[in-house]
C-alpha cells in the first residue's frame, strides 16, 4: 500500500511539474505567475507526501 501511495503522490508531482514546465514555455498571459507559483507548490507539496510515505514504510520495515 505504502509503494501505491508514494507512486500516487510522485505521478501528482508529474504532473504539476509538467504543467509548470507547461507555463514557462508558453508566452506571458494573465496570471501565469500565480497558476505557476501553484504547480510548483503542488509538486513540491506530493514529493514531500511521497517521501514521508518512503519513510514511513522503512521505519515500518525496521529501515532507517
Amino acid at each position: 500500500m505504502a509503494m501505491r501511495l508514494m507512486r500516487d503522490h510522485l505521478a501528482r508531482a508529474g504532473r504539476e511539474i509538467q504543467s509548470a514546465r507547461q507555463f514557462l514555455e508558453t508566452p506571458s498571459r494573465t496570471g501565469t505567475n500565480l497558476a505557476l507559483a501553484r504547480a510548483l507548490a503542488n509538486a513540491t507539496a506530493s514529493i514531500d507526501d511521497a517521501m514521508d510515505t518512503i519513510q514511513q514504510s522503512l521505519s515500518e520495515r525496521g529501515g532507517s
